[in-house]
């Protein structure tokens, strides 16, 4: 049987001391949930480690993501504790990848009018003010939360076109050590965040270090820095103080999203918007372009469009026929007309000039020695005519006999 090294060796081994203080986070929470069982006879078995992870997934509720985080941590422990692997735990391993459909709850976005309101309004305490100007440099930075923290007084400069404020991105590319963003001007934004920093400097005398301080509910501010905690509930005190619905679905993040979505809105291209807020993907971008005010709006006009002149209805086809016929007797002229008059609707005043106003050639006479023979030309035209299945046709059919002319339609 291998021998247990004990937990002070192990952690020994983690160079890196702020790895070192999370494996051992991560180890005394485990230990705790295991109560009595001893660790230094052996290494616990697969039923503990499983039950372990379900009290994390149901009652911690803990994502998936920070399952396999856990999963990591405590692998890299067991193995120089007891020289063996969590993926020889087979059963431990499909466990905590059935727990992989999360459903994800991402932060609120702030109404960008809204959030820009609360960070140019009068505060007369130094506790609002250190909040409004975490928003206001948040939001121009489309920082992430230990960006925030992270920032430093030294590299906060005033120009004069506001506040140039260089930091670091947490999730690091390799083309880019550090970025800079600008606080404006323009809008009043620059100015109010002077309120701040000046009782920094004034106040508290300093010019160098961290930059976000405890307010209080008078004007001071206490030379105590604020927490990460205490940082961290900011877009909360804020959604609240703003009547908000569901106050705890605005987290630190909601001030990047805010800053992306307003970004998409005023026309940002994806490489802007990769390059400013530091994605490594450009298709994280895309959820804030596609939805954007533009992107919808262009969206929406291109739906509604509709032809003019468009209908759904079947087609009109109208074709004239005008039948010269030579002199009739009056007596086989009366009885064509009858037979006719059944089938045709007179139309004794003609207009001319309607064959120009629609775009159509004047009619070609079709002469015909015999009154009989009109509704032949009318089926001769007819079958000389292109297949029209499902529009309507109309014939107009001109019998001229000497001087005076009928027109019939049908």
């Amino acid at each position: 049987m291998t021998a247990v090294v004990p937990d002070q060796e192990i952690f020994q081994q983690f160079t890196n001391a702020k790895s070192r203080k999370q494996y051992q986070r991560t180890w005394s929470q485990f230990v705790d949930f295991c109560g009595d069982f001893d660790f230094e006879a052996g290494q616990p078995g697969e039923e503990l480690l499983s039950n372990y992870f379900k009290f994390l997934r149901f009652d911690k509720k803990m994502a998936s993501s920070s399952l396999w985080t856990v999963y990591s941590s405590l692998n890299s422990i067991f193995k120089r504790k007891y020289n063996t692997k969590l993926q020889d735990l087979p059963r431990l391993t499909l466990l905590i990848k059935g727990f992989n459909d999360d459903v994800k709850t991402k932060a609120a976005i702030f109404d960008d009018a809204v959030l820009k309101e609360f960070m140019l309004s009068r505060k007369n305490d130094s506790y609002w003010l250190v909040r409004q100007a975490i928003c206001i440099v948040s939001f121009f930075g489309g920082l992430r939360y230990q960006e925030c923290m992270d920032l430093v007084l030294e590299k906060i400069q005033r120009g004069k076109d506001g506040y140039v404020i260089t930091h670091k991105r947490v999730k690091q590319r390799s083309d880019k050590l550090e970025t800079r963003f600008i606080v404006p001007e323009a809008g009043g934004y620059a100015a109010q965040l002077a309120l701040y920093l000046f009782k920094v400097n004034d106040q508290l005398k300093l010019y160098q270090g961290r930059v976000w301080f405890t307010g209080t509910k008078s004007d001071k501010l206490k030379t105590v820095p604020m927490g990460k905690n205490t940082v961290a509930q900011v877009p909360h005190d804020i959604a609240a103080l703003l009547g908000l619905a569901n106050p705890s679905l605005y987290t630190f993040h909601s001030f990047r999203r805010t800053s992306a979505t307003s970004a998409a809105d005023g026309g940002s291209t994806a490489a802007q918007m990769t390059d400013f807020f530091g994605w490594k993907n450009p298709s994280m971008c895309h959820e804030y372009v596609s939805s954007s005010k533009p992107a919808i709006t262009k969206m929406a006009q291109t739906l509604a469009a509709y032809p003019e002149n468009f209908s759904m209805d079947e087609p009109d086809v109208e074709m004239e026929v005008e039948v010269e016929v030579a002199e009739v007797p009056e007596d086989i002229y009366k009885n064509a007309k009858e037979e006719l008059s059944e089938e045709f609707m007179f139309a004794m005043e003609e207009d001319p000039d309607m064959y120009v106003a629609a775009g159509l050639p004047p009619p070609v006479p079709v002469p015909t020695s015999n009154a009989l023979d009109v509704d032949a030309t009318v089926k001769a035209v007819i079958s000389s005519v292109a297949d029209m299945k499902g529009a309507n046709v109309n014939i107009k059919v001109v019998v001229v006999s000497g001087n005076s002319n009928t027109t019939m339609n049908f």
